[in-house]
């Protein structure tokens, strides 16, 4: 049975953080983080880096946690790198401005660990039992002698949650990621193929930052919601069914650990019995989800494809721009997956319902949070069922 460590941290204190770091690895590995790093050993930390925001707006994996991850890392004769493509063009200096604003360059300079600012891509291939068995993948990455995940817990527009499995999609190199949305618009393939991704990556260890996630609009839009744990798990999946647990959320609501269990019975548990949680006991909470999370999915199971195709134009939640916040910047157009949008000088973009997949990008890559969800009134409606 998958373990998963559970530790309470009520705060970022260094102290406090690196306190219940260590109870965590202990809990897994009785040696600690040894048992995984070999002196002179390459460690890659795959953080959640969306955008270059500050950590108090509980965008990106706090820096606090980075650092006790680095401390230990380091403490074991390990090399840590600190790596990710957010969202947008994937160039080393789009890489230094978010490592700044996310408070990953001052971690790197107080502890020595490195920034990765090498582009290249290395191609992976192997059975995963889902709809992608190969990928190109981060190169530094892949190259480690040692890849430990260290995603941000919040909600998210498209796959209701985004944690362990999720956080892997950022070794898809910039504006690739794009073509994934493209080649899979519909939520069940899409997430199968973040199963795929996450499965070929496979990272040896995952540490969650859960002492303040996000609840509401996530990936970006959303609210700080304190939660105070930290954890620890060798199976993304597993990890991934107790964060859901922590934010109130079924399983079965999370499209990652569905598609997880459709792949393969090995990948993830069916359900929380079969995951043995150490260390502190779980307290659910209950966190507002985003707008486009809602089931309004009814209608595509009981008519026939045709007629569910077109009232999902009309059902669907969509996009909306809001003229007080947007700066015309251009980012969201450019991260279009199917150029449904077209950009307006000194106005909010034009959107092409009939091209736009619901993948909601504009909404995570705003750095304004100019861009909304909304749902018609008959889509507000079904919601309630």
């Amino acid at each position: 049975m998958s373990q998963v460590a559970v530790t309470k941290a009520s705060s970022y204190a260094p102290a406090e953080i690196e306190q219940a770091l260590e109870r965590g690895l202990r809990l897994v590995y009785p040696e600690g983080l040894a048992h995984l790093i070999k002196p002179g050993a390459k460690v890659a930390l795959k953080v959640n880096m969306l955008m270059g925001k500050g950590p108090e707006r509980a965008i990106t994996t706090h820096p606090a946690v980075v650092r006790a991850v680095c401390k230990a890392v380091l403490s074991c004769g390990g090399i840590p790198l600190i790596i990710d493509s957010p969202g947008g063009p994937y160039t080393p200096a789009m890489l230094k401005s978010a490592y700044e604003r996310c408070g990953f360059a001052e971690v790197a300079r107080e502890t020595g660990a490195l920034l990765n600012f090498d582009t290249a891509v290395e191609k992976v291939g192997r059975a995963t039992g889902t709809l992608v068995n190969a990928a190109e993948l981060l190169a530094p990455a892949v190259q480690a002698d040692v890849l430990i995940n260290l995603p941000k817990l919040k909600t998210h527009g498209l796959t209701v949650m985004t944690c362990a499995v999720k956080n892997m999609f950022g070794l898809i190199p910039g504006l690739t990621k794009i073509d994934y949305h493209m080649r899979m618009p519909e939520v069940p393939d899409f997430c199968a193929a973040l199963v795929g991704i996450a499965e070929l990556a496979q990272p040896e260890l995952t540490i969650v930052d859960a002492v303040v996630a996000m609840e509401g609009e996530g990936p970006s839009g959303g609210k700080p919601k304190e939660l105070g744990y930290l954890l620890v798990g060798c199976n993304m999946h597993a990890v991934d069914m107790v964060a859901a647990e922590l934010l109130g959320i079924k399983p079965e609501q999370v499209p990652t650990i569905v598609a997880a269990r459709q792949a393969s019975p090995r990948l993830a548990p069916l359900n929380l019995l079969d995951v043995v949680v150490l260390g502190e006991a779980l307290t659910p909470h209950k966190v507002r989800l985003p707008v486009a999370a809602k089931n309004t999915n009814l209608f595509e199971k009981t008519l026939p494809k045709p007629a569910a195709d077109v009232l999902a134009l009309y059902l669907r939640p969509r996009p909306r721009f809001v003229r007080q916040k947007c700066t015309a910047c251009g980012i969201c157009v450019r991260s279009c997956p199917p150029r449904a949008l077209t950009a307006r000088k000194k106005d909010v973009p034009e959107l092409n319902l009939a091209l736009c997949i619901r993948c909601f990008c504009c909404q995570e890559l705003c750095p304004e949070h100019a861009v909304e969800v909304e749902r018609s009134l008959l889509g507000r409606i079904l919601t309630r069922f």
